[in-house]
């Protein structure tokens, strides 16, 4: 069992004291422990304590004294502080699907000798022995880790060493499998999951002789395998009543919109205790996939936690909050407690947050006459010729760019890298002309203006602070104070605008996908509804306080287009601020996204 401290000290002194080592000698630190905090035990030396902070606020990690003068300073509690507060009622309860319980099988510790029965489902293209070698490290210091019964299912599809591109595998061969082959590129807007037929199939027979389970573990496509299994479960599938009690997913993604899985994306909020966990600096999906996984799980059920050991399980270490917050999740699944995800801010940034959403169907009759106001990219193209300038370097030293998959052989890389980064920088390049020379008699076409210090700001973080080599710079918008600065920004153009009604559709060009965004919310502040809003390539993350509640567009239909062949990760935080249409297209070049967008301001 994990050991957890709270301060009960130090009321009327604004905490307790911290020294930076066990000597009470040793220099105290400057700020306190604060009243109420929740400590994970380190490390103990007769009445001093080492500790971790995973509740509260004060010093990450110092020790302190168990007692002062006979009276209590820390007392052991039996988890995080227990439960948190009762959270608020969810905002736009009507948008929330029904959600059933999940069928869990009755009982708990369905192992030998009262141990959990786990299973894991390993990441695609490595073998039962790189899976056992990741458990092993994974849960090497988990208190209960002798409490954990391992159950390994592969994937039945064989396929050769580096399909996914790792060599070093060789030596924990040669049986390499996984559960479906992604074609034709990780990471497409259409990708298919071939073989996933086959897999459930065998699955399903898998469960009926071994099952039923505690937890279910997966990584990467293990874990998006177990997230469908989850749902048609919930949905009543007979095979896969009573499989498992909870999740434990890793690196997990949902189905892309456009792809034939799409339309089995999961149809309400799943009721199974689940940890979801990533790192942002994973290398191999865009980690607003990862972002939105959780919204699937219900709300008091989910724990997310973010770690920062890029694309595979966390290696769990006592000094690590995230230790502390799975072995608290393990102790309330082997218990058989209620599970209470803890209030940590992977919790809290999207703790009203939820999909799908119950959507209104679009009934508005168009009036005779629209209008579309541009907004294009206030910093243009960027540094986008700069990462353009090291492909072309790249590619003129002889390395290949790119190179196609062959299916159950080794996965493919994105098409035509330079031709798409040079497409991104028309779009991020242009101007509202490009609109106004397909304008029709019944759609204006109107632009905001940006005065030249409005051009200086710096809206994404620099090249060298971007996380993933999946990720642009101009994919990213992180400041929380640019979340107020656009809604400023919105504010002055919509003044200058004084003829604004609700005949007015939005359509905004990369960075300026975001000010539109900003103006969209702003007219809906002021009871005007936006006839639509077009996102062109726009960036994906995005303040947190942008996406705080959902709905924030009441039910104003947007619209994402991104160019094909991009890797992009999915427009969840678009997708939760409406209750209205909402959808994903692609473009191939400049006048396809042009026609796509004046087709549908003209008609919505």
């Amino acid at each position: 069992m994990a050991s957890y401290w709270e301060v009960v000290g130090g009321l009327d002194k604004g905490g307790i004291l911290v020294r930076e080592r066990l000597s009470l000698k040793s220099p105290e630190l400057p700020q306190r422990l604060s009243t109420g905090a929740i400590l994970g035990e380190l490390e103990r030396s007769g009445e001093r304590l080492r500790y971790c902070l995973l509740k509260g606020t004060g010093p990450c990690e110092g020790w302190v004294s168990l007692k002062v003068a006979g009276k209590d300073l820390i007392q052991p509690t039996s988890a995080l502080g227990g439960k948190p507060l009762d959270p608020e009622p969810l905002p736009n309860q009507d948008a929330v699907p029904t959600s059933k319980p999940f069928p869990a099988p009755k009982g708990r510790c369905f192992g030998k000798d009262k141990k959990m029965k786990m299973l894991c489902l390993h990441g695609g293209g490595v073998s039962k022995t790189v899976a056992q070698m990741q458990l092993n490290s994974t849960f090497k210091e988990m208190p209960c880790k002798k409490q954990l019964e391992w159950t390994i299912w592969t994937g039945p599809h064989t396929v050769p060493l580096g399909w996914n591109g790792d060599f070093s595998l060789k030596p924990f061969g040669p049986n390499f499998t996984v559960y479906f082959e992604r074609l034709p590129f990780a990471n497409c807007q259409w990708e298919t999951w071939d073989g996933f037929d086959k897999t459930l199939a065998e699955f399903k027979k898998f469960i009926r002789e071994n099952g039923p389970f505690d937890g279910a573990m997966g990584f990467d496509m293990g874990g998006e395998f177990l997230v469908h299994v989850a749902g048609l479960a919930t949905e009543g599938d007979p095979d896969l009543q009573d499989a498992f009690r909870f999740l434990i997913l890793f690196t997990t993604t949902a189905p892309k919109h456009l792809s034939p899985m799409g339309k089995d994306r999961i149809k309400a909020p799943l009721q199974i205790p689940t940890i979801c966990s990533w790192a942002n600096s994973d290398e191999n999906h865009p980690f607003m996939e990862y972002e939105e996984l959780p919204l699937f799980i219900h709300r008091d059920f989910r724990e997310v936690i973010v770690h920062a050991d890029g694309h595979k399980p966390p290696v769990l270490k006592k000094d690590q909050t995230v230790f502390w917050r799975f072995s608290r999740f393990l102790d309330a699944m082997e218990k058989g407690d209620t599970f209470t995800p803890t209030d940590h801010e992977d919790n809290a940034v999207r703790a009203k947050l939820w999909l799908p959403l119950q959507r209104s169907t679009d009934v508005s009759v168009p009036p005779s006459k629209r209008r579309l106001l541009v907004v294009p990219d206030p910093e243009g193209p960027g540094d986008l010729p700069k990462v353009l300038d090291v492909l072309r370097a790249r590619q003129a030293a002889g390395e290949a760019l790119e190179s196609p998959g062959e299916p159950w052989v080794r996965g493919g890389t994105p098409p035509n890298p330079i031709q798409r980064l040079e497409l991104l920088l028309q779009v991020c390049s242009a101007s509202h002309e490009i609109f106004q020379k397909k304008a029709v008699a019944e759609l204006d076409v109107d632009h905001v203006d940006y005065t030249e210090e409005q051009r200086k700001i710096n809206w994404h973080c620099s090249l060298a602070e971007v996380p993933s080599r999946q990720l642009l710079n101009k994919d990213i918008i992180e400041d929380e104070r640019h979340d107020q600065l656009a809604q400023d920004l919105a504010k002055g153009f919509l003044e200058a605008k004084k003829d604004v009604a609700e005949s007015l559709a939005l359509v905004g060009l990369g960075t300026g996908a975001f000010v539109a965004f900003a103006i969209a919310r702003e007219m809906v502040a002021k009871g005007l509804k936006p006839a639509g809003l077009w996102l062109i390539d726009p960036p994906l993350r995005l303040p947190w306080a942008c996406s705080a509640e959902p709905c924030s567009l009441k039910d104003c239909p947007v619209h994402i287009l991104v160019d094909r062949d991009s890797t992009y990760g999915p427009p969840w935080r678009y997708e939760v601020s409406t209750c209205g249409p909402f959808t994903i297209n692609t473009f191939v070049d400049i006048d396809e996204m042009v026609a796509k967008v004046m087709d549908g301001a003209r008609s919505t």
